[in-house]
């Protein structure tokens, strides 16, 4: 199977989860690909001076693969700086957020698998 660029999903949020700015989320595949544990695989574009506001994941972990730029994430409240190559693993019950604080895109991947 192959998904041509242009047949993938780009959803604009806006301020999402209390966060600042329009975060695009370029869908990599949608759920009746991803299978019944992972419910999203998508790569994250967060505009300089924008964030994701913090949030909890529950039933469920999220991990970043960040491929571009450089921000900061807190991570169930402890704070990081993050740049290309850089890896979080947000498991179940725990939070987190991320600003971009560089001066081009921010641009990772994003994976959400639900707890089996």
């Amino acid at each position: 199977m192959i998904i041509k660029n242009e047949a993938k999903r780009l959803e604009i949020k806006q301020n999402m989860r209390g966060g600042n700015g329009n975060i695009e989320i370029n869908h990599i595949a949608e759920s009746q690909i991803l299978g019944e544990n992972c419910r999203m695989f998508s790569q994250i574009t967060v505009k300089p001076g924008d964030s994701i506001g913090e949030h909890q994941h529950v039933g469920e972990q999220e991990i970043f693969y960040f491929v571009q730029g450089n921000g900061i994430v807190i991570d169930d409240g402890i704070t990081f700086d993050i740049g290309p190559g850089d890896v979080m693993v947000t498991p179940d019950q725990s939070s987190h957020s991320v600003i971009n604080t560089g001066e081009s895109d921010l641009v990772f991947m994003a994976l959400i698998l639900k707890q089996a």
